[in-house]
C-alpha cells in the first residue's frame, strides 16, 4: 500500500540519515512541549485537589450572594410562571388537573400553597433552594470523575451565571428540573456505574435501587416531557455492559409509577389515559399560535432541527456563558458547527474511555436533540437550553482534555483553563451589571411598591387586574390577555384567557359560508360613507357574515338574500356602488402579495358568549418590551374591532387606567349582549 505522503506518479526517495535525525529531534521536541503542557494541567489539578471542598463552599456562597442580589419578587411578563401558580391553585381547589405545563411542578407547588396560600415570594425561594441543590449534586457527582481544575472552574462559572440564577427567583419549572436532572444523573452513576453490582448483591438491593432511580426519572419526565430521555439512555448503557436484569428492573420501576399515575388522572380527574401534556399534533404545527398555517412535513422538521440548533447553540448558549451580546439576535452557523463538533468529539471519547461521561453526555445530547425537534422556532427562549448549560460546559471541557492527549494538541491543556477563566469573568461581569440594576428595583419592591420595575404598559394592565379583583364580583367572567398574571395581582380571582385572534384563510372561511348561503357579495369598508343614513349603515352591518383583510384594506362579505338584504342591495345600487362577488375577491387575493386573513364576527361574539364573558381587559402591551414604539400586542384589540364592525355599541368602557396614549393605558370593557338580543 502506498504511503499517504506519496503523491500519485511521484517517485519517493528514502530519507537521508541527517533527515532521520532531524525528524527524531522534532518529534522529541513536540513530545516535550506536549508533556510540559500536560504537566501544567497536572500541577493545577494537584493544587485544586486538596482545596475542592473549599471551592465548592465558595461556589455555593457566590450562588447565594448573587442569587439574593438578582432576586426578583415580581411575576415575569412571560406568563408561564404565573400559570404554574394558577394551575397549582386550581389543583388544590379541585377545579382542574395541570396539563399543558409539566404537572409535577404544579402539584409540588400546591403543597406550600395549601399551607401558606398564594405566597409568591415563598414559592420563588423554593426555586432558589433547587438551584443550590443542583450545584451540590453537580459537585458530588463529578468530584472523583473529572479533573479537579475543570470541575472547580465550571462550578465557579455556574455560581455566578445570571442566566441560571434568573430561575432561582422565578416560579418556572427550570429550577426544579435542573435539580431532578442532577439527581437522576447522580443516582444512576452512583448505583450503576461507580458502585456496580457485585456477585453478592441481593435482588432486593437491586430492586430498591431501581425503584429509587425510576422514581426520579418519572418525576423528571412529569416536570418536563424531555425527562423521559433518561430512561432509554440508561437502558442503552446497561445493555452495552450486558446487564440485562438491571435494565429490566429499571424499566419496570418506571412503569410502577407511570401506570398508577395514569389511572389516577383517569378516574379522579377524568382525563384521557393517552393524552400527554403536549399533544403530538401541536408539536407538528408550523406556528403554535396560528394553527391555520398547517403542519410541518419531514423536510420542515429537518429544517426546524437545524434552525433550532443554530438558535440555541450559537445564541442562547453563548449568551449564557458570556460570549455573546445579549442585546443582539445574531446567530452563527460557524459557532453552531463548532459547538456541535465539540459535543460530538466528547461523545466519541466517552464511548471509548468513560462510561460515566458517556451516560451524562448522551443524556444531554439526546435531550437537546429532542428539544430542537419538538419546539417551533418562535419559542426562542433561554429557558429551553439553560437546563443543560452546566453539563454541556463540563462535557465539552472533558472532551477537549481527551483531545489534548493526541500528538500535536498539547496546547489544549493550556487553552481549557484559560477559556474557563475567561468565561468566569465574562459571566461575572454580566451578573454584576444585572445585580446593580436590580438593586433599586428589589429595594422598592420590598418596601411595598409591587409594580416598580414593570414598564408602564404592564403596570397599567396589572393595576387594572387589581381593580377588577376589588370591584367586579368573582362569579362574573372577565377576559384578559394574561389571565394567570391577572390571577396573581387580583389576589386569586379567575380570568378567562383570550390568547389568540382566531382567523382563517379567506379561501377556507368563504368556502364554508358559501356552502351554507350560496354566492356572497363583497363591499370594501372604505366605500361605506359616514353621511349615509344610520339605519342603512346598521342594516349593512347586520347582513355581514365575514370580513377579509388584505394588508390594511378591509372587505365586508355580505348575504343579501333576505328581504331586508335585498332592500340594502337596492340602496347600495342607488349610491352607484358596484358590488363584487366573493369569488371575484378570492381570485384577486390569489395574486396579492400582501398578507390576508378572514374572520367571522358572529364566531367571535359566540366564542365570548360560550365563555360567558361579561368584561374584557384591553391593554397597550408593547410589541417591543424595551421601548414604547406605538406598536402593541393587539390580538384582543383586533378581536374586538371586528366584533364592533358588525355590532356597533356592544362594547362599553367601564374603567380606564392611564389617560394619554403615551401613558400606555388599559381599559375594562363591558359586553352588552342585550343590545342585539344575544
Amino acid at each position: 500500500m502506498a504511503s499517504p505522503s506519496k503523491r500519485p506518479g511521484q517517485k519517493q526517495t528514502p530519507p537521508t540519515r541527517k533527515q532521520n535525525q532531524s525528524s527524531v529531534s522534532a518529534d522529541k521536541s513536540d513530545r516535550k512541549v506536549a508533556t510540559s503542557n500536560a504537566g501544567f494541567l497536572q500541577k493545577l489539578d494537584a493544587w485544586f485537589e486538596p482545596k475542592m471542598n473549599l471551592f465548592f463552599i465558595i461556589s455555593a456562597f457566590l450562588t447565594v450572594i448573587f442569587g439574593i442580589y438578582l432576586f426578583d419578587v415580581k411575576i415575569s411578563t412571560g406568563g408561564d410562571d404565573s400559570s404554574y401558580i394558577e394551575m397549582a391553585h386550581n389543583f388544590i381547589k379541585g377545579k382542574s388537573f395541570p396539563t399543558w405545563h409539566g404537572p409535577f411542578y404544579c402539584i409540588f407547588l400546591s403543597i406550600p400553597m395549601l399551607i401558606f396560600g398564594v405566597n409568591v415570594v415563598l414559592l420563588k425561594v423554593i426555586s432558589f433552594v433547587f438551584i443550590i441543590a443542583q450545584l451540590v449534586l453537580f459537585y458530588y457527582t463529578f468530584r472523583k470523575i473529572v479533573s479537579p481544575t475543570l470541575l472547580a472552574l465550571i462550578m465557579l462559572v455556574v455560581s455566578v451565571n445570571s442566566a441560571i440564577l434568573y430561575f432561582a427567583s422565578q416560579t418556572y419549572s427550570e429550577a426544579m428540573y435542573m435539580f431532578l436532572q442532577a439527581m437522576v444523573i447522580f443516582l444512576f452513576i452512583r448505583y450503576y456505574l461507580v458502585n456496580k453490582d457485585e456477585p453478592g448483591t441481593t435482588l432486593r438491593k437491586e430492586i430498591v435501587r431501581a425503584l429509587v432511580v425510576g422514581l426520579f426519572v418519572f418525576l423528571a419526565s412529569l416536570t418536563r416531557n424531555i425527562g423521559i430521555i433518561f430512561l432509554p439512555v440508561m437502558l442503552l448503557v446497561l445493555l452495552l455492559d450486558k446487564r440485562i436484569r438491571a435494565s429490566i428492573l429499571l424499566t419496570a420501576s418506571y412503569f410502577v409509577y407511570y401506570f398508577p399515575f395514569k389511572l389516577y388522572k383517569y378516574f379522579v380527574w377524568n382525563t384521557e389515559i393517552s393524552k400527554g401534556s403536549r399533544p403530538f399534533h401541536e408539536i407538528l404545527l408550523k406556528n403554535f399560535y396560528n394553527p391555520s398555517a398547517g403542519y410541518e412535513d419531514f423536510s420542515g422538521m429537518v429544517v426546524r432541527f437545524f434552525e433550532n440548533a443554530r438558535l440555541y447553540l450559537s445564541k442562547h448558549f453563548m449568551i449564557s456563558i458570556g460570549l455573546h451580546d445579549p442585546t443582539t439576535t445574531d446567530k452563527s452557523w460557524f459557532v453552531t458547527i463548532v459547538i456541535a463538533a465539540l459535543l460530538i468529539l466528547a461523545l466519541y471519547y466517552s464511548i471509548k474511555r468513560n462510561r460515566v461521561m458517556f451516560f451524562m453526555g448522551l443524556s444531554i445530547l439526546g435531550s437537546m436533540a429532542a428539544t430542537f425537534i419538538a419546539l417551533q422556532q418562535s419559542w426562542d427562549q433561554m429557558r429551553m437550553i439553560i437546563i443543560y448549560v452546566p453539563m454541556m460546559l463540563l462535557f465539552i471541557a472533558w472532551g477537549l482534555q481527551q483531545q489534548a492527549e493526541k500528538k500535536g494538541y498539547g496546547f489544549i491543556y493550556l487553552l481549557i483553563p484559560a477559556l474557563l477563566v475567561l468565561i468566569f469573568f465574562k459571566t461575572l461581569d454580566m451578573t454584576a451589571d444585572k445585580a446593580k440594576a436590580n438593586k433599586k428595583v428589589l429595594a422598592k419592591n420590598i418596601k411595598g411598591n409591587k409594580y416598580y420595575g414593570f414598564t408602564p404598559d404592564w403596570q397599567n394592565y396589572l393595576l387594572m387586574s387589581e381593580w377588577v379583583g376589588k370591584n367586579i364580583p368573582g362569579e362574573v367572567v372577565v377576559a384578559a390577555r394574561k389571565p394567570s398574571m391577572s390571577f396573581i395581582y387580583s389576589k386569586g380571582r379567575d380570568f378567562y384567557g383570550m390568547y389568540r385572534f382566531p382567523t382563517k384563510t379567506p379561501n377556507a372561511l368563504l368556502g364554508e359560508l358559501k356552502q351554507r348561503t350560496g354566492e356572497l357579495m363583497v363591499l370594501p369598508n372604505k366605500e361605506i360613507q359616514a353621511n349615509w343614513p344610520v339605519e342603512l349603515q346598521l342594516a349593512i352591518k347586520q347582513s355581514n357574515v365575514a370580513y377579509v383583510a388584505e394588508g390594511s384594506d378591509i372587505y365586508g362579505v355580505y348575504n343579501f338574500k333576505s328581504p331586508a338584504g335585498q332592500g340594502v342591495k337596492q340602496a347600495l345600487t342607488g349610491f352607484q356602488l358596484n358590488l363584487i362577488s366573493s369569488d371575484s375577491l378570492l381570485n384577486r387575493l390569489k395574486i396579492s402579495t400582501q398578507s390576508t386573513f378572514a374572520v367571522s364576527p358572529d364566531t367571535l361574539i359566540n366564542n365570548l358568549r360560550k365563555g360567558k364573558v361579561d368584561y374584557i381587559i384591553v391593554a397597550s402591551l408593547r410589541a417591543n418590551p424595551n421601548m414604547n414604539t406605538g406598536n402593541i400586542i393587539n390580538n384582543i384589540q383586533r378581536y374586538l374591532y371586528f366584533v364592533e364592525q358588525k355590532y356597533p355599541g356592544i362594547l362599553q368602557v367601564v374603567h380606564q387606567i392611564g389617560m394619554k396614549p403615551e401613558e400606555e393605558p388599559a381599559w375594562l370593557y363591558k359586553v352588552n349582549y342585550h343590545l342585539y338580543g344575544l
